[in-house]
């Protein structure tokens, strides 16, 4: 449901989804709501549809506090994707226009400045305000117009079709921007999920919730470049593990995860419950253990109740085990899988136990490592050894955090202030 605008948009990638599926199973109800009447329009379909997809995380927000959504739910997502799509949109429309001097809404910064990385511009001039809750909407407008009328920012780049259209009838330069089709596919097919497991009958439905356990952040460290990374690693983990169940992946934060799936999937992730899901596999490749609550229950509202409660009772076991519970108030404590199932599990998707290409990274950053100690690196330390760009330095670590050979530590401050200092320690035992 949404604005007339993007629902047509959404429409046609729901047809593409209809296509890939049986079509005579699946049937998409359009609840516009142009005229922001949001409850109306879910009294309209509530009782027509089995799952509910927002066009992004605003809508999704205002309609979640109403208390009518009775449905498992989601939105599609923002991310640099649409931000790489606007870049291009206005650079045609408008080839003199600076892209290194916007304002941009909804986004968070670390996003935009990670998208910018991969193009090769500078963001120190991009001014941002992230999406907190429906009430830092309020603030999108004014932040764009001061940032427009100071000569700090180019071009306006906003998510609400209100602001485009506050900003366009003051005069203001403003471009849409808007999730890309595969995002928007994404949304779509997780939706397609959520509602077929509303049918599945009893205890049919499984949510695992996956909850990192690291250390608490002090007064002075900034840790949250720290915290993001390590996030947006431990959710591809997740993705490509969950993948072989059917599973779908939500990030609620920085260290909360939900994974939804069928009770068959939740079979072959455990092995019929005998062990506990993704718990050996994030501790052996990211080096941060953690905490597994495992929910069932005849809806996903329920399940995921259970899954959230049996998370805390495994955080307090310190991550030690996971915890089950189902409808029935049942529970089950699953221990982790085995050292050696953990290094099967942390083996990169391509199949190869350690690419030869980043076995010699290891070593050429090891041999100028002093002995016995933990092997700590940074973009600048790999580009000086490695003899290559910042840049590439850069993508060199990221791929050793993708195979399970590093993982980010706290971020340390920079002397002049600016981005922190991301560093990284090597897990120099896996080459042995």
């Amino acid at each position: 449901m949404g604005q007339r605008r993007l629902l047509r948009e959404m429409q046609s990638c729901a047809q593409q989804v209809i296509e890939r599926y049986a079509p005579q199973r699946l049937k998409f109800v359009a609840a516009p709501t142009d005229d922001g009447d949001e409850e109306s329009a879910i009294e309209r379909i509530a009782d027509r549809i089995d799952a509910a997809v927002f066009p992004g995380p605003w809508l999704y927000d205002r309609i979640r506090r109403t208390g009518w959504l009775s449905v498992p739910a989601t939105h599609v997502a923002l991310s640099g994707s649409a931000l790489y799509s606007a870049l291009l949109r206005a650079r045609l429309a408008d080839p003199t226009v600076d892209l290194t001097r916007l304002s941009i809404d909804s986004l968070r910064r670390s996003d935009v400045v990670e998208a910018y990385e991969e193009l090769g511009l500078p963001a120190d001039r991009v001014r941002c305000l992230a999406y907190t809750g429906p009430e830092s909407v309020g603030q999108f407008t004014t932040f764009h117009a001061a940032a427009l009328e100071s000569g700090e920012a180019s071009l306006a780049l906003t998510t609400i079709l209100s602001v485009e259209r506050e900003l366009r009838a003051a005069g203001h330069p403003v471009l849409r921007l808007s999730p890309t089709r595969a995002t928007v596919r994404d949304a779509i097919e997780t939706a397609v999920l959520l509602g077929q497991g509303t049918r599945l009958g009893a205890n049919r439905i499984a949510m695992i919730a996956v909850r990192l356990i690291t250390a608490p952040r002090s007064a002075t460290q900034d840790t949250d470049y720290w915290q993001q990374e390590l996030a947006l690693a431990a959710q591809q983990r997740l993705l490509t593990h969950g993948r072989r169940a059917g599973a779908t992946v939500t990030r609620r934060s920085d260290t909360l995860f939900l994974v939804t799936t069928t009770h068959e999937g939740l079979d072959l992730l455990t092995e019929r419950l005998q062990l506990a899901p993704f718990m050996s596999m994030i501790t052996a490749s990211l080096g941060v253990p953690v905490a597994v609550g495992v929910g069932v229950g005849p809806t996903a509202r329920s399940a995921e109740a259970n899954a959230l409660g049996a998370v805390e009772e495994s955080l307090a076991g310190k991550g030690t085990y996971a915890v089950y519970r189902d409808s029935g108030g049942d529970r089950i404590d699953l221990p982790p899988g085995s050292s050696d199932t953990a290094r099967v599990e942390s083996v990169p998707d391509n199949g190869s136990s350690l690419d030869d290409r980043l076995r010699a990274i290891m070593d050429r950053l090891v041999e100028r490592a002093d002995e016995d100690q933990p092997v700590i690196a940074d973009v600048e330390t790999v580009a000086a050894v490695m003899s290559v760009t910042p840049r590439t330095g850069r993508r060199m670590l990221k791929d050793l955090v993708a195979a399970g050979l590093a993982w980010p530590l706290p971020s340390a401050p920079s002397a002049g202030g600016g981005r922190p200092r991301q560093l990284f320690r090597l897990l120099t035992e896996k080459l042995e």
